[in-house]
């Protein structure tokens, strides 16, 4: 949750304690440049989230497309030719 703090929005932050390999570490620590492992772990998880919610959200359309009838299955193909169909004639002008 974000706090104000003099009229800004500051995210709150939590302590953790981690283990990690030593190798990925020291490697992480190479890569790092001016970063602070704070910083890397906050990337990494931020990366981490994103690609997870990612594969939910496909998997999501998945099950809705499996759910689909045949005759839902033939009026979602008309319509995604209509749109192709529609696309290359604004390309086209």
């Amino acid at each position: 949750m974000n706090r104000p703090i003099n009229g800004h929005a500051v995210a709150s932050k939590a302590k953790v304690s981690v283990s990690v390999d030593r190798m990925l570490l020291r490697e992480a620590d190479r890569l790092a440049g001016r970063m602070t492992r704070s910083q890397i772990f906050e990337h990494a998880l931020a990366a981490w989230v994103r690609r997870r919610g990612q594969v939910e959200l496909d998997q999501a359309i998945e099950r809705y497309y499996r759910s689909l009838s045949a005759a839902e299955r033939r009026e979602d193909e008309s319509w995604a030719s209509l749109g192709d169909e529609m696309m290359r004639r604004g390309w086209d002008e």
